[in-house]
């Protein structure tokens, strides 16, 4: 069984495009011969990309970003704890109900929803998360910190925590450096969350980005946290990035059974992105493991 756990899709060519367009990745630094996606992210398009690669099941991961990124207001660390945007809380469910319907029509897409504290309360989005979980579908949560401009710590966040943990459901949280130096989506940002959640699965996507030397410490401290290599497997030899022999080292340093294949779809084909797993030279039961056996015993596929 081969397993995604890393896709985003759009309800339209367009706004793919677009989103894709407004997302370049520059934490790596240089790198020639990136291998990106030419598809716009929509759900047929995603479905081709796994029928090519020979996925079975592909996460959908959420994220609800509002228009120009704002900040706390203030100046503060945390968003209020009343919503400053609450008039976009309407939009934002029915958002997440659109991905759990992608999830209905296409049962090899597993929802992964999402909140934003700057729309909603604690209360309010640990009542939306079990909506979705109990009544929609929902298989994970994802949180795109930097996106969302929101510490993972925020008290706006703790209803979904322990929404999650109560539901044993992964987040998906990305997971790097910001350009702004904020510390957002760190390693060691999490740190907090997964002390206080300490049965809530947290997947730091990307190996930690360009922030993967500091991920060792983290995953030694805190064995419940996983890791997908969703992006990261692409820029190896970047001038940020690690050499093939560095991050074959870091995943044997967290742990093979810990590291989940990702494509981070549509920016990467996840044809290429198993290509790339293909060449760091890991033993034939760790690519297993790695391309979908992880993910099958997290999502409870087997």
């Amino acid at each position: 069984m081969r397993i995604d756990t890393h896709v985003h899709v759009y309800a339209t060519a367009e706004q793919g495009l677009f989103e894709v367009g407004e997302y370049p990745i520059t934490e790596y630094g240089e790198k020639s011969d990136v291998r990106f996606s030419t598809r716009a992210g929509t759900v047929d398009d995603a479905l081709a990309a796994m029928a090519m690669a020979g996925i079975d099941y592909s996460a959908v991961l959420g994220s609800f970003e509002l228009p120009e990124l704002p900040f706390p207001p203030g100046g503060e660390r945390h968003w209020p704890d009343d919503p400053p945007f609450a008039e976009l809380a309407d939009d934002l469910v029915a958002y997440n109900r659109w991905l759990c319907e992608v999830g209905e029509q296409h049962p090899s897409l597993l929802p992964f929803v999402t909140v934003n504290p700057a729309v909603l309360t604690s209360g309010q989005s640990a009542r939306l998360v079990a909506e979705l979980f109990d009544e929609r579908g929902a298989r994970g949560m994802k949180l795109h910190n930097i996106g969302i401009r929101t510490h993972p710590d925020d008290p706006g966040l703790l209803g979904v925590y322990e929404a999650c943990q109560e539901r044993s459901a992964p987040i998906v949280v990305h997971c790097g450096p910001d350009a702004r130096g904020y510390g957002w989506a760190t390693p060691a940002s999490f740190v907090p969350v997964a002390e206080q959640y300490s049965r809530l699965p947290l997947v730091l996507a990307h190996l930690g980005g360009a922030s993967w030397r500091e991920l060792a410490a983290v995953a030694d401290a805190h064995p419940q946290i996983w890791f997908d290599l969703s992006e990261t497997v692409q820029w190896v030899g970047a001038t940020n990035g690690a050499t093939v022999q560095q991050l074959v080292g870091l995943i044997e340093h967290v742990g093979v059974e810990r590291v989940l294949m990702g494509s981070d779809f549509p920016w990467y084909e996840p044809s290429d992105t198993i290509a790339a797993v293909g060449e760091l030279g890991l033993s034939a039961d760790a690519e297993r493991a790695i391309l979908g056996e992880n993910a099958a015993t997290l999502l409870r596929l087997t």
